[in-house]
């Protein structure tokens, strides 16, 4: 009985000993990965490394979570107090990450779609409030820059412009012509705004609101957009009318009693449809931020500092785990199909697919450094 104990504890000795190992390599080969990216001291890239897998694994950004699966070989109290170390301190570069984000799902594209939105919540008395620009990826958004708004609401213009501009200074040229259009949603109005997106090398669609005032001479009579749009079938007014102090293409359907699709754009509306269908990606990556994937609201953080390293580290692994999916269905993988009423539609997304499968590799110490190399840029 004796040596039969013995033999179990030498064998989960060695088991513990091989998933360290094995957890160490993978983590020596994303920190190798982000290395080639990202600066710093090498414990900080380490750093970094571990807080990623041990996102994916615990899917939340609470320190206290975190903290239970960093480092095996520390106490959780010193894990915790890493944690909150490197996300104070670290500074990560926006040029570096916009780029990173580019060569993954942008440079083989012909042209890209631009998705600005915002989402906020409140936790205590701190308002959380973010504003963010991405890009349109296979009904998705991949976040390329963001901004913390220090209240409750709408971003004003200053904001979003500032925003927009810093975005194009850390593009070179000819990402920048590759830029199709920018799509927004009701929220993103306004003289001056749409002043500056005129001003633009690309083109943009935004939708507006039903009681939107249009003239169809400068200083002619107003009409609310509604009136003008009362069929299912999308409507696009030939000539350009004037909205928001611009003179502007409108298009526009009756989607049911209450609601109606109003489209404005700087060019003819052809298509327009299908281009600002592609807003609904930045919702997608909002809700992954949140309850379908990385749990943001459950942080206790409400420095804005701190809030942006948190959104670095939830977007890299966000990226990591889209490109893991789409790795899956390129190999073959089918996402099961569920039935809601009379549609049909995708059990997970293509991001939760490739979440969920890192996810079961790290706990099971079956990870690899292939499942790794979907973030290389070569």
């Amino acid at each position: 009985m004796i040596e039969k104990i013995g033999k179990l504890l030498v064998l989960k000795s060695i088991i513990s000993n091989f998933q360290s190992f094995q957890m160490k390599d993978t983590e020596k080969v994303l920190k190798e990965e982000l290395s080639k990216h990202f600066e710093g001291q090498s414990q900080r890239l380490t750093m970094m490394s571990k807080l990623i897998i041990a996102l994916i694994k615990m899917n939340t950004v609470n320190y206290s979570k975190l903290a239970l699966v960093l480092n095996r070989t520390v106490k959780v109290s010193s894990n915790f107090r890493r944690i909150q170390r490197f996300i104070n301190e670290y500074q990560f570069c926006r040029q570096v990450f916009i780029q990173l984000v580019w060569s993954l799902f942008a440079s083989r594209q012909a042209w890209i779609v631009l998705n600005i939105d915002r989402t906020n919540w409140k936790f205590g008395k701190a308002n959380i409030n973010i504003l963010m620009i991405g890009i349109s990826y296979k009904g998705t958004a991949i976040p390329l820059i963001w901004k913390l708004l220090d209240k409750r609401g709408n971003s004003s213009k200053k904001e979003r412009i500032d925003l927009l501009t810093a975005l194009q200074s850390h593009l070179t040229k000819d990402q920048i012509d590759q830029i199709h259009c920018l799509v927004a949603d009701r929220e993103f109005i306004g003289n001056q705004w749409i002043k500056y997106l005129i001003a633009q090398p690309f083109h943009f669609f935004i939708r507006i609101k039903k009681n939107a005032k249009i003239y169809k001479f400068q200083n002619g009579k107003a009409c609310h957009a509604s009136r003008l749009f009362t069929t299912d079938q999308f409507k696009v007014l030939r000539k350009r009318r004037y909205l928001y102090g611009n003179q502007l293409y409108v298009g526009g359907q009756k989607v049911n009693n209450k609601e109606w699709l109003i489209l404005i754009s700087d060019v003819p509306l052809k298509g327009a449809t299908q281009l600002y269908g592609e807003r609904w990606g930045i919702e997608v990556f909002f809700g992954a931020c949140k309850t379908r994937g990385f749990n943001f609201e459950d942080t206790h953080v409400t420095n804005q500092n701190r809030l942006c390293n948190l959104i670095f580290i939830i977007a890299i692994a966000f990226c990591w785990a889209l490109k893991t999916g789409e790795w899956l269905i390129e190999k073959g993988h089918q996402i099961p199909i569920k039935y809601i009423k009379k549609r049909k539609t995708k059990l997970v997304s293509m991001f939760r697919l490739g979440l969920d499968y890192l996810k079961y590799r790290f706990l099971n110490f079956i990870a690899s450094v292939d499942d790794i190399h979907v973030l290389s840029c070569t």
